[in-house]
């Protein structure tokens, strides 16, 4: 088993941002500030339209150097994957299943569903006016959608030498029209699917894996048809990737798929987006959530996106990543763990989120908080609650010691984007610090009990625990 620590970059920071007429120096540095401890690099092939000089689809229409460069017989999309094997990084080509930003706008519109306007999830909900975003969703259950797509990939694989393929069926995660039951029944469109585009690397002769980023629970792979028991059966996929969709947990019961694999295991590795709740990651952050995912037995680490998390800085702060490609150095303190929120998780799909919860005057909520065995022993052990009013909090049975004078919105220093610090910082006043004896702590769960002490409703809107 490979100790892969995986980073994933969607390509529009670069095909249609950092990329100047100096393709080779803009490749370079960008290869060049990837950490050392990245192992595995997947580059983005693109969304509705692509980053490479596809015949069978289009090329993203709003990248003008891109096109350039194209008519000059350059491939940047190419120069890129070579750069990257040479730095020595595995590389892989991670292809969108269902790209759905913006859905009705040209530069996302795959050919396919330009000229075959029903072959969606959810014809319905366009027709009447309702649609969301994964209502435009390809339905592979469509002939012409799987057509399409595996002719996209029989060009990349002839066109590049990559150690591997990564199918993204969490972006986005909806890929077969119907209901929750009628969704599993095709779920052998997708097995079938899979399975093509494995036939596709063989007859390649190429040596090229195959993998897949999925939901993180039995229950929203199933939602969404994806049935990776059969597919290790099959031995269509070299290895998964356990991810949510656009938030993190810090908890993921991994141990739930291997039993779902069975007597066909294949490593598993999990991952996290930007963010955990309304908070942006910190290197705290970054450390705790790799951490707790060792903690629950993954094979490594997966960043989603990376690239693209801190889009407003001017440079990219790769040295937060430092240390979580091995839970002895993820375990550095200081870390910064979270109890799950809702916010950017979507229903049936996702883990359900802990918060946020009512917390009715004088009543109390019960919640629970996950310490990895590496995280401890501590020497120093603080709780943030935004609570917007005040509470008492008790920590595995023991009451634990409010710090009034310290009323802060964060216990690390984060990066909030200015246009959006009204929503992701919540005002001190609204928020609690806690000093916990560090031995009150154990390794695994850990139950937490807030108690309301003012005479109005409360809403507790965010736990956070800083260990030093």
């Amino acid at each position: 088993m490979i100790r892969r620590f995986l980073m994933d970059n969607d390509g529009s920071n670069f095909f249609q941002g950092t990329m100047t007429e100096d393709i080779q120096a803009s490749i370079a540095e960008a290869v060049w500030e990837c950490p050392a401890n990245v192992t595995t690099y997947l580059l983005c092939s693109g969304a509705g339209t692509y980053y490479y000089p596809t015949k069978v689809g289009d090329v993203v229409p709003n990248a003008p150097l891109l096109h350039a460069a194209h008519k000059k017989g350059l491939d940047p999309f190419g120069m890129f994957l070579e750069a990257l094997k040479r730095a020595g990084k595995e590389t892989f080509i991670t292809y969108r299943m269902n790209d759905v930003h913006n859905p009705t706008e040209d530069w996302n519109l795959p050919r396919v569903r330009r000229e075959h306007p029903d072959c969606i999830v959810d014809i319905g909900a366009v027709e009447a006016n309702r649609a969301e975003w994964m209502s435009y969703c390809m339905d592979y259950s469509r002939p012409e959608v799987r057509e399409y797509v595996l002719a996209t990939f029989r060009e990349l694989v002839e066109l590049y030498d990559v150690d591997g393929i990564q199918l993204d069926w969490m972006r986005f995660p909806r890929h077969l029209s119907g209901s929750p039951e009628q969704v599993w029944e095709k779920r052998h469109f997708l097995t079938e699917f899979t399975s093509q585009v494995r036939s596709i690397i063989r007859r390649s002769g190429k040596r090229i894996l195959l993998t897949a980023r999925v939901p993180t629970s039995a229950a929203g792979r199933r939602h969404v048809g994806l049935d990776v028991a059969e597919w290790t059966r099959q031995g269509l996929v070299d290895f998964l990737v356990i991810h949510p969709f656009l938030t993190t947990d810090f908890v993921i019961p991994l141990q739930e798929l291997r039993l779902e694999l069975g007597s066909y295991p294949v490593p598993i590795y999990a991952g996290f987006d930007f963010g955990h709740g309304l908070q942006n990651h910190c290197p705290e952050s970054l450390r705790a959530a790799a951490l707790s995912l060792y903690d629950c037995g993954a094979d490594g680490i997966y960043v989603f996106n990376f690239p693209c998390w801190q889009e407003h800085l001017a440079a990219r702060p790769y040295h937060w990543l430092a240390g979580i490609e091995h839970p002895s150095t993820a375990a550095r303190k200081p870390l910064l763990f979270s109890i799950s929120c809702q916010h950017h998780r979507v229903p049936n799909v996702d883990l359900p989120g802990e918060l946020p919860k009512p917390l009715p005057a004088g009543g109390g909520l019960t919640l629970s908080i996950h310490v990895p065995r590496l995280a401890l022993p501590a020497a120093r052990a603080l709780f943030l609650v935004h609570s917007c009013g005040d509470i008492a909090l008790r920590v595995n049975g023991s009451q634990v010691l409010e710090l009034p004078t310290l009323r802060r919105s964060e216990l690390f220093a984060e990066y909030i984007d200015p246009e959006r610090s009204k929503d992701y910082r919540p005002r001190r006043d609204d928020c609690r610090v806690f000093q916990a004896a560090p031995s009150l702590l154990r390794a695994g769960a850990n139950e937490l009990v807030l108690v309301n002490r003012s005479v109005k409703d409360l809403e507790i809107k965010r736990v956070n625990l800083g260990l030093w």
